[in-house]
């Protein structure tokens, strides 16, 4: 089973540099893996490298239920969730 990068991405692109197959690439609104491509860095490190790289938790093993739910909610025109407060800048 593949990794897949939930809704919590940040676009910090840390995971992008530390995958040893480059199955990680920029989307329209956040970072995706590449199923075909992601060997779970089997044979490569103990850990896969995006989970150690990820400031914010956001690789985890691909869920069907997760992934169902986010193709549901897109479909019906919602705008990609985030489960963590965004920083936005205040001017002063």
């Amino acid at each position: 089973m593949a990794y897949m990068i939930s809704c919590e991405c940040i676009n910090c692109s840390a995971c992008e540099y530390e995958c040893p197959v480059r199955a990680i690439a920029p989307g329209p609104s956040q970072f995706t893996i590449d199923a075909g491509v992601c060997v779970e860095c089997d044979g490569y490190f103990p850990l896969p490298r995006c989970v150690y790289a990820c400031p914010v938790n956001a690789c985890a093993p691909a869920r069907e239920s997760y992934l169902v739910k986010m193709r549901s909610l897109a479909s019906r025109g919602a705008a990609p969730l985030r489960l963590t407060p965004v920083q936005t800048q205040t001017s002063p």
